[in-house]
């Protein structure tokens, strides 16, 4: 089992809980040759940190030890309503109906180890925490408008609720945001998903269903996304709704006037990347008269024209480098670069913002923040794909590719020549 070794960032995070709760063994703890390193009933403390790491033990840590007060559904629950009144963009999202589906959660039992887990999170004030109640409040609008069945409901709700628990697993500087990740970087933060899965499989009892929703959340239909690029034939139904769910509610926990827009924004923006009928359900609940960009989104005037040069650059970049290689696999995946830029490509000239770059300054202000968050959503995506080309050329067996792709892969993450270069050596 993965979790019989102890992950030295989960461990320090449930020290750190144990510095403001009761945390305790909830029965003796054994390494794997039967060594007893904790007796059932003594406090977690940092010599507990001492004594396990380098260890496997018996039983995964997880589920050995107990928190006084562990989170609950019926503490989610009210975390989440507690959401909808502080912010408004979320109770255009929390209709009477979709309220009675969480309701409706209050005594569904969770495991004790994700109850730790999920208490850790939440002591630590990590953004993780409430971006999954945000997560939830989406999710509920989208099973109440596409009339989900209590079964569907309650596992689209409890992954939402997981999602991002795989990240109590990753060392913190690559998710503290303090600097823009490079693909050799990005790789820790795109096992989150999978590491969240194995949470689910190897330490409860809770249906495969969740656990794949978890797999699935950052991938995209059309195979853009991570950690698999797994494409719509093999994910799983309610996977892509959390997808959905889990980008909309990025996008609208910040409150901002200009968020409902941006979100419609991020959610269409690709026809082929999310669930048509899921996007539907939060764009019309989300939609309100008068609903404008804020100042702060009209700062994107000069992207516009830069990300449409880099876009363009990228795509010849990449046909050249397609039509000169010879090995099969490197061509597969410039193959699918291509295919995904060509998309871009088409995406761009369908919203006219890489005409209204061409127009001069004088225009509408909230043509220029469209523009400016046009430009923002396929800078991302481009950055998105030089991880997955990363991340697929280095699972390859034969190193060579990575070096065959680099240059490629600095073009669309916009990054030093030789940081690129360095990852692939």
């Amino acid at each position: 089992m993965l979790f019989n070794s102890v992950n030295q960032h989960c461990l320090h995070n449930i020290v750190q809980l144990a510095q403001t709760h009761s945390v305790e063994a909830a029965e003796d703890i054994f390494d794997e040759r039967g060594i007893k390193l904790w007796a059932k009933g003594k406090a977690v403390s940092a010599d507990l940190q001492e004594k396990l790491l380098r260890r496997k033990l018996a039983k995964p840590l997880e589920a050995t030890l107990a928190v006084e007060g562990a989170v609950a559904f019926s503490n989610v629950v009210e975390a989440c309503r507690a959401q909808a009144e502080e912010n408004p963009l979320f109770a255009r999202l929390a209709s009477r109906n979709a309220l009675a589906l969480l309701n409706g959660l209050r005594t569904i039992p969770l495991p004790q180890p994700l109850r730790l887990l999920l208490t850790t999170a939440h002591a630590s004030g990590s953004r993780s925490f409430r971006h999954a109640l945000a997560t939830i409040l989406v999710c509920a609008c989208i099973a109440t408008r596409l009339n989900a069945s209590e079964h569907d409901a309650q596992t689209l709700l409890t992954a939402a609720l997981l999602h991002d628990l795989g990240e109590m697993y990753i060392h913190p500087d690559y998710l503290s945001g303090s600097h823009q990740l490079r693909p050799h970087e990005w790789k820790h933060v795109a096992s989150h998903p999978r590491i969240g899965q194995l949470l689910i499989q190897e330490l409860t009892t809770l249906p495969a269903a969740i656990g794949l929703c978890v797999a699935h959340h950052h991938e995209r239909l059309d195979g853009s996304g991570y950690p698999n690029q797994l494409e719509r034939s093999k994910l799983h139904r309610l996977g892509n709704w959390l997808a959905v769910a889990e980008t909309a509610g990025a996008i609208l926990s910040g409150g901002h006037p200009g968020a409902p827009l941006r979100a419609a924004l991020a959610l269409r923006l690709v026809p082929e990347e999310f669930d048509r009928d899921a996007v539907a359900a939060v764009t019309q609940a989300l939609r309100k008269d008068g609903d404008s960009f804020g100042e702060d989104d009209c700062q994107g005037w000069p992207d516009t024209h830069a990300t449409h040069a880099r876009l363009d650059g990228a795509i010849a970049h990449a046909e050249d480098l397609h039509a000169s290689l010879d090995a099969p696999f490197a061509r597969q995946i410039v193959a699918m670069a291509l295919q995904h830029l060509h998309n871009l490509e088409k995406s761009l000239r369908a919203t006219g913002a890489a005409e209204t770059a061409l127009l001069g300054e004088e225009l509408d202000q909230q043509l220029v923040a469209e523009s400016g968050q046009v430009a923002r959503e396929i800078d991302w995506r481009m950055r998105s794909l030089a991880r997955n080309l990363y991340l697929r050329a280095e699972a390859h067996a034969d190193g060579a590719n990575l070096a065959l792709l680099a240059p490629l892969i600095e073009a669309l993450d916009d990054a030093p020549p030789a940081e690129v270069a360095a990852a692939s050596a």
